[in-house]
């Protein structure tokens, strides 16, 4: 990654201030303002925009597009030129246009491989901020920091996230009103974002000493070294590198990997993983709402491709792909001993063209022919229905629980209420989860009541529990909740707690059964691990891995499209 971000010039840095200081100061920001030094240093320096009108917005929420521009200004980089954006939703004449384009050129992030959505008015959590603010202008993190010196309780030590939260707090980047939290997914105001650029900016001239250190790990270099089998493992890597006939045609970090891919195996937990360079861009890259393919998702769990959920009328679920189903081969190739990104890169391909997957579906292997199209995932979307009796009932499917979409759902289900239904059908077939946060939010919305929504069981035995905010704009209405096969982790912790709390009738299929939670922990290769955290229970205490939630009226979908009979018995029980 270029770091052209964080080169500072005397002479560029005089030619940009004799350019701000043509004009006037921001006329919105106020020495009230609780961001007014870090805004008003930063823009005498050079390093915020000038605005044609003088006003800066410092209290609007931070947008994807204003993120990066903020990044780019800031790091005193030139924006590009020659624009030539692969995004739907950013026209090259767009004023943020040349922004992301920097970005793109200077690989801060990843071009997509085709024409995708950006986002660029996706309100942006705190998180992603400083990550990408982090990767932009070079701020590095220790990943062994000392751990009694943590300051956030809402963040496990272990986490993936710890070290870039760490290195936030010597930043001085915290929560004034709850200095203990992180909150990693609040969503921060421009002003934030400058108070966060302003901190690094005090910060970025210091050199970054990153310190292996074991003390204060629970697991120590000598535990390893010491074990009676340690001595094996050496000898066996000293034998293929000086006698193995071979050895010259051995690769070091494959070797390592190897080992280390084993280790992981014997842990014998389906969802923890070790991923090597190669094979980490498919599990760190979310799935873009628009591409070409058959519209599934798919994990590997006990080395078997596994499907979690096709997505909602998508040609996978209008073949009749469901949720559990095990993919054995792709056009007659067998997937045993392929990596998730080689089967899914297999199963993708150009709209109107076709695919033959082998399902295994309870030990009966199926064939499905599959035609690719263009896949538009939409989280959200409403319809006013009407019983054979002629009540008004209010439906919102939700596709997942990704960044957002838990307020993609208050403001659609704002619209629906209008109306005044006699009842909403909430459903979650085919949602593979997400965000838990996400799910509280979503959860919150049922009931004004302030109450454990889930628990989480960790190593040492401890539980946490998540309680609802108490926002309540849907309490009171008669609810259905429609589930099946491909509801799965979050959708599971939203289910089950609305059933616990007595509000919500479920009708469908068992659910996927996905009771527990990942963390990911990144190494400076490029590999990462995936390992299971906790489990998750029901505010009852009930324990869904591997079992799932079981509905209250089981019922199959049925045969023919153009019938939904799970929706048909859901307007029933109004």
């Amino acid at each position: 990654m270029k770091k052209f971000l964080i080169n500072l010039l005397v002479g560029l840095t005089l030619v940009l201030l004799q350019t701000t200081s043509s004009f006037a100061f921001y006329s919105d920001v106020p020495e009230t303002n609780k961001y007014y030094n870090s805004i008003k240093t930063l823009y005498e320096l050079g390093r915020l925009p000038v605005e044609i009108d003088n006003k800066f917005h410092p209290d609007d929420l931070l947008t994807k597009g204003e993120l990066y521009k903020l990044i780019i200004t800031e790091g005193m980089g030139t924006p590009s030129e020659n624009i030539d954006l692969p995004y739907t939703d950013i026209s090259n004449d767009s004023p943020y246009a040349p922004y992301i384009q920097t970005i793109l050129d200077n690989k801060l992030i990843k071009t997509p491989s085709g024409k995708s959505v950006f986002g660029i008015n996706t309100k942006v959590t705190k998180l992603a901020a400083l990550t990408a603010m982090f990767n932009s202008l070079g701020i590095g993190t220790n990943y062994f920091f000392v751990k009694e010196d943590f300051p956030f309780t809402d963040i496990s030590l272990d986490s993936a996230i710890a070290p870039l939260a760490n290195k936030a707090a010597k930043l001085n980047i915290i929560e004034s009103a709850s200095p203990t939290k992180f909150l990693k997914n609040k969503k921060i105001t421009k002003g934030e974002a400058v108070d966060y650029l302003y901190k690094i900016k005090q910060n970025i001239d210091s050199a970054v000493t990153i310190t292996i250190t074991n003390k204060n790990s629970k697991t120590s270099s000598n535990d390893l070294t010491n074990n009676k089998n340690f001595s094996t493992l050496v000898d066996v890597w000293s034998t293929l590198k000086t006698k193995f006939l071979y050895k010259d045609k051995l690769d070091d970090d494959k070797l390592i990997q190897a080992a280390i891919k084993g280790m992981v195996s014997e842990a014998k937990d389906k969802y923890t993983v070790f991923d090597t360079p190669s094979s980490t861009s498919t599990t760190l890259t979310k799935l873009s709402n628009k591409y070409e393919g058959i519209g599934i998702v798919i994990e590997l769990i006990e080395k078997k491709v596994t499907v979690i959920t096709p997505f909602h009328d998508s040609p996978a679920e209008k073949a009749g792909i469901q949720g559990q189903d095990i993919i054995s081969k792709v056009d007659d190739q067998i997937t045993e001993g392929l990596s998730l990104e080689e089967v899914s890169a297999k199963i993708k391909g150009p709209s109107k063209s076709s695919v033959k997957l082998t399902i295994m579906r309870a030990e009966k292997e199926m064939e499905f022919t599959i035609t690719r199209g263009s896949i538009t995932i939409e989280r959200v979307s409403t319809e006013n229905l009407k019983t054979t009796s002629g009540k008004n009932i209010g439906y919102i499917l939700l596709t997942d629980f990704g960044d957002g979409s838990d307020e993609e759902f208050s403001t659609a289900a704002k619209e629906l209420i209008k109306n005044k239904p006699d009842g909403i059908i909430l459903d979650l077939r085919n949602n593979p989860g997400g965000y838990v946060d996400t799910a509280i939010n979503i959860i919150s919305l049922f009931t004004d009541q302030i109450k454990t929504a889930v628990k989480m069981e960790f190593v040492d035995k401890k539980t946490e529990e998540t309680k609802t905010n108490g926002n309540g704009l849907l309490k009171g209405y008669k609810l259905v909740v429609l589930i099946n096969e491909g509801s799965a982790s979050a959708a599971e912790i939203v289910a089950g707690a609305l059933k616990d709390f007595g509000i919500a009738t479920l009708v469908g299929k068992k659910t996927f059964g996905k009771g527990v939670a990942q963390e990911l922990r990144t190494y400076k290769d490029g590999s990462l691990l995936k390992y299971t955290i906790s489990n998750w229970l029901t505010p009852n205490g009930a324990s869904l891995n591997g079992e799932g939630i079981s509905p209250d009226i089981i019922i199959e979908k049925g045969t023919d499209p153009k019938v939904d009979t799970q929706l048909n018995s859901a307007l029933a029980q109004f």
